[in-house]
């Protein structure tokens, strides 16, 4: 029990210090660099289970399904077009980079594929776990590394004068310590998304906790259900229990002969987010949407991480969702049957690992 309460406590810190600077995700962000540099630089043991990473994505999942109406399920199913070619269009890029990271560390293909592509840390570790001759420790970090990047970047270049986005109502209630008062209709339904991510973990649906309240809620929302708003005060909980999360991935050696794939790992991740930055242009022209959601969409993170910053700067959250499920399922069902055909052939037998 201690060092759950030393690591929260690390967190209210960070994310104290970051709200008191005015720094996009305090409480995400703070969170996640005091409890990284407690964990490195002190003897002071932290732990924090799995379970309140799952009550943080049922939070913002919660949070998510809010936005959905019948008018922006309609937008979506419009957009399914305009969603295979950019999902498609960032995964054969992914792709392209990890051929040259496979080059320039000799690394096997099938590796840097398999981590290269922007499909979920869990989802694409356990698929590396089901095929031969994949080393997974470097598709652990090609994850990571990649997810931080979008955690850390993506939030300061939406909040910079290149986007000008400005914070929300919502992202300024997250800010707040106000207690909210309890509402019975809110206990209610926040009752019934954990139920909901309950089932969908039975049912083995990708990222459950975030995604079976999500579906739930937001068909409360098309059904035009009233369904209550989450307390400020749930959503910096949630940013809380997700950044300090996310601080013990990032726990992994950079020594030895990793080092040069990890810097190299961080410049091919910096030339997705340019892929996407483009991509995002032509979507914002392609539907009405704003570059800001457009951008959100693309952004090869997490669909949690990115809520919380598309919440932040009010961007269409369904949309944002939509784009980021789409890609999920489309990674989950489609790449592993293409990723084992094409490990079969003699071009990705080549190559060695570390």
């Amino acid at each position: 029990m201690y060092p759950i309460l030393s690591a929260l406590i690390a967190g209210i810190i960070g994310g104290a210090v970051f709200t008191l600077l005015h720094l996009p995700l305090s409480w995400l962000l703070g969170s996640m660099v005091s409890v990284f540099l407690i964990n490195k630089w002190t003897k002071l043991e932290l732990a924090w289970p799995s379970y309140f990473r799952d009550i943080g994505l049922v939070i913002v999942g919660y949070t998510i399904g809010q936005s959905f109406s019948k008018q922006t399920m309609i937008e979506i199913f419009t957009q399914l077009p305009s969603m295979l070619a950019t999902t498609v269009t960032i995964i054969v890029f992914s792709m392209i980079l990890a051929y040259f990271t496979s080059h320039m560390t000799g690394i096997g293909l099938p590796s840097t594929i398999t981590g290269s592509i922007p499909g979920g840390l869990s989802q694409m570790v356990a698929l590396g776990e089901e095929m031969r001759n994949i080393d997974l420790t470097v598709v652990t970090i090609l994850q990571v590394i990649r997810l931080l990047s979008v955690i850390f970047v993506v939030p300061f270049l939406v909040f910079s004068p290149l986007l000008a986005g400005e914070r929300a109502g919502t992202g300024t209630a997250a800010q707040s310590f106000e207690l909210p008062v309890i509402q019975w209709g809110f206990v209610l339904f926040f009752t019934i998304a954990v139920a909901a991510g309950i089932l969908a973990k039975k049912i083995h649906l990708p990222t459950p906790a975030l995604l079976g309240p999500i579906l739930m809620i937001g068909s409360f929302m098309v059904a035009e259900w009233p369904v209550p708003h989450m307390p400020g005060l749930l959503i910096i909980l949630a940013q809380l229990s997700l950044g300090i999360y996310f601080s013990f991935m990032m726990n992994f050696s950079s020594s030895g002969s990793m080092g040069k794939f990890i810097i190299w790992s961080l410049f091919t991740s910096l030339c997705l987010f340019l892929c996407c930055a483009g991509l995002s242009v032509l979507l914002s022209r392609w539907h009405d949407i704003s570059f800001l959601t457009a951008f959100i969409s693309l952004a090869p993170g997490g669909m949690a991480e990115m809520a919380l910053v598309g919440q932040a700067v009010d961007a269409d959250l369904s949309i944002i969702t939509g784009y980021h499920l789409f890609r999920i399922l489309f990674i989950l069902f489609v790449i592993p049957v293409i990723l084992k055909g094409l490990f079969k052939l003699t071009i990705f037998q080549k190559g060695k690992h570390h």
